[in-house]
């Protein structure tokens, strides 16, 4: 079976695992947006997240997030006539969808001035577009502003806001192109050995360094963006595509493709320091900082594999839908986007969670109960688990999902509740359909 698909031409080529031919060489080259072959699979148990779709365009690959303005954009990879939407994150629809080149596929955002650059990878038919484009646009009125011609095939694309400078891998030219983003001009173009294919890229902040996964080579650059120069290279895993830095753990995490793994990399030190087992066919990562954990694109599968950073352990498995792509975190609402490229939508998946107030006090104390994370319209049941001699569990409220998601019940810790030996006693919150489960405790005083 085919696995990757760097741009759907390369379907049509039947390009796999065998060597490439002279011919096709320049399709490939064509090409620069990572789509697998899904086939999509439901999670083997109930996981703590729930997963809404939003249609948007056609073969959704790149998408990014603003959490300044709680604004999703997601890049619909249409030939010659690529389009970006743009979704209300509080109420996840499409409040615009705005023009842009030809098959665009990667978007960043930058937070400070509310501007969003897509690249154009013009995959199909290069020569009607060459050279490759950027995008621009002005988040506040989704106007496109400029359009700066770049290296070929423009794929990943990340934005240093300390800096203003936005830079774009160019996966047929071998090469990045580095943009003044105060004055839309290329400042610099960093080559790469021919045939690299340098496909996405992630940006240090704290340390104004740069990272590029060169997806032929199985390599990923390491660049100082001081001085645009390569420092090192490191090897990863077999065909290295999606790339992310946690800049608090100082850690950089390549989604591997063909090898299905995440190689973990210490900043300070170059080093791989771990490798994940991920699902078939990894594309892109992305990492919330604020919960250490990140989030991978499984494109075979149709999930998205949840990671614990800390342990560098598959703690869940969300089922999206068919081959998703690109993958974003809101770390302001902790809420994750996938971008289906087979389905057209983007999956927006929330993490279950239950909230109480007041956290504590006496047998019989009125409590509110609220949370998210279950699917619309079903009965969420929260339960009051320990500190009882008979019966061990009772009921303090069931109550409904909401559209988005949300809940709300009140009751009363149960009169006849004993402080106990356990300490603080469990409040378990199940969605009855999902059978989703999460947990909070309540201290008797």
């Amino acid at each position: 079976m085919t696995r990757l698909t760097f741009g759907r031409a390369l379907d049509r080529w039947g390009w796999g695992s065998s060597v490439l031919g002279v011919a096709t060489v320049s399709a490939v080259m064509a090409a620069a947006v990572l789509l697998g072959v899904p086939s999509a699979r439901a999670s083997e148990r109930p996981t703590p997240y729930t997963s809404l779709t939003v249609p948007v365009g056609s073969s959704p690959v790149g998408v990014a997030v603003d959490a300044m303005t709680d604004t999703v954009y997601v890049a619909n990879s249409t030939v010659y006539s690529g389009t970006v939407s743009v979704i209300d994150g509080a109420t996840n629809t499409v409040t615009a969808t705005i023009a842009v080149g030809s098959e665009p596929s990667g978007v960043a955002v930058d937070e400070n001035t509310d501007t969003v650059y897509v690249t154009n990878n013009c995959g199909n038919d290069p020569s009607s577009c060459y050279p490759g484009t950027v995008s621009v646009i002005d988040g506040a009125t989704n106007a496109v502003t400029a359009t700066v011609a770049v290296g070929t095939n423009p794929s990943g694309v990340a934005v240093d806001e300390n800096t203003d400078t936005v830079y774009v891998a160019n996966f047929g030219s071998d090469s990045v192109s580095v943009i003044d983003g105060a004055t839309n001009t290329v400042t610099a173009t960093i080559a790469f050995r021919k045939g690299s294919w340098p496909s996405w890229v992630a940006v240090d902040e704290t340390t104004d360094t740069v990272y590029v996964t060169k997806y032929r080579v199985g390599r990923m650059s390491v660049i100082d963006g001081a001085t645009n120069t390569v420092t090192a290279n490191v090897a990863v895993g077999a065909d290295p595509a999606g790339v992310v830095v946690d800049e608090n753990a100082a850690r950089i995490y390549v989604a591997n493709y063909e090898s299905d793994t995440v190689s973990v990399i210490d900043g300070p030190t170059n080093t791989v320091t771990a490798s994940i087992a991920a699902e078939a066919g990894p594309s892109q990562v992305a990492v919330d900082e604020n919960t250490d954990t990140l989030y991978v694109t499984d494109t075979e599968p149709g999930t998205v594999s949840v990671i614990d950073g800390a342990t560098n352990a598959v703690t869940a498995t969300v089922a999206v839908g068919a081959n998703p792509q690109g993958v974003a975190v809101d770390g302001t609402t902790d809420t994750i986007y996938a971008a289906n490229s087979d389905s057209n939508s983007l999956a927006v998946i929330i993490p279950s969670a239950v909230n109480l107030s007041p956290t504590s006090g006496p047998a019989g104390t009125p409590v509110t109960v609220s949370g998210r994370g279950f699917n619309p319209g079903e009965t969420v049941k929260i339960t009051y688990k320990a500190g009882l001699a008979s019966p061990k569990q009772v009921t303090i409220c069931t109550t409904a999902a909401l559209s988005d998601t949300s809940y709300t019940c009140s009751g009363t810790i149960p009169p006849t509740a004993t402080a106990g030996a356990s300490g603080p006693h469990k409040i378990l919150a199940k969605g009855l359909t999902s059978g989703i489960k999460v947990k909070t405790t309540f201290t008797l005083t």
